[in-house]
């Protein structure tokens, strides 16, 4: 989605006059008593993935009555106040209605994110977005939903019918980020028993499960079970090796 944004908007002057002025302007109201106005930081690498952000700023701020702002600076004559604002920030009226076009271009873009990771990709993806998409006036637009579409049917043309793929690797690097934090608590950096955290991280423990476990399974044959599976443990051999009495033979 970031890619065709990005196609669709670096040859785009207009856009890129937008952004440009938007780091002007953060330039401009930094240090000033205007600041907490200022457009967010721009990303200097993958910017396309969340441009969103500077849309939003500009539109929210256009659609700010000046009233609330001059209640946030009372120590400034009104008139004062008006003519600061207009200076620097009037030029965001000449983007009004390209912030439109370019809100519901992200709008798609979220839309159909949102859809692929709940969802998942098969065969009725195209189909499901569509049915969510408003009705869209302007050509750019039109086209913008047709590439969607067109990734949509290209990348689920190979999938059989009652096939759903995971469209994401976010439910993995969760998996694993839990898995991580788990581990952490270990000595030692070792892919062994902990592994089978994750595992247990898809599932919801009740206590009936874990009842069922403790009567089903006993803990001599899962501790024999590991030992042939993983092995012994990093932590379990250092400590054969340290624990050792001073009476055994040392090494050379």
């Amino acid at each position: 989605m970031a890619l065709l944004l990005k196609h669709e908007l670096v040859d785009d002057e207009k856009y890129q006059c937008f952004i440009q002025q938007c780091h002007r302007c953060r330039q401009q109201l930094q240090q000033t008593e205007l600041s907490f106005l200022s457009p967010p930081s721009q990303r200097s690498q993958c910017r396309y993935f969340n441009i969103e952000r500077l849309i939003n700023w500009a539109i929210k701020l256009l659609e700010s009555p000046l009233d609330t702002i001059v209640e946030l600076l009372p120590n400034i004559e009104h008139n004062i106040l008006k003519q600061k604002l207009k200076s620097k920030l009037g030029w965001l009226i000449n983007y009004q209605d390209s912030l439109s076009n370019w809100s519901q271009m992200v709008k798609m873009t979220r839309t159909i994110e949102t859809q692929l990771k709940i969802c998942g990709l098969n065969q009725e993806s195209s189909t499901i977005f569509q049915s969510h998409q408003l009705t869209i006036k302007t050509n750019s637009l039109v086209n913008f939903q047709i590439k969607i579409l067109d990734y949509l049917k290209s990348e689920s043309s190979q999938i059989q019918a009652e096939q759903t793929f995971l469209a994401t690797s976010d439910v993995i690097e969760s998996l694993f980020g839990k898995y991580k934090q788990f581990s952490s608590r270990s000595p030692f950096k070792q892919i062994g028993q902990m592994i089978l955290s994750i595992s247990l991280s898809t599932m919801n423990l009740t206590a009936s499960n874990v009842l069922q476990a403790l009567e089903t399974v006993r803990y001599l044959d899962l501790e024999a079970w590991s030992l042939e599976v993983f092995g012994q443990s990093m932590l379990s051999k250092r400590r054969t090796v340290f624990s050792s009495s001073s009476d055994d033979t040392e090494i050379a």
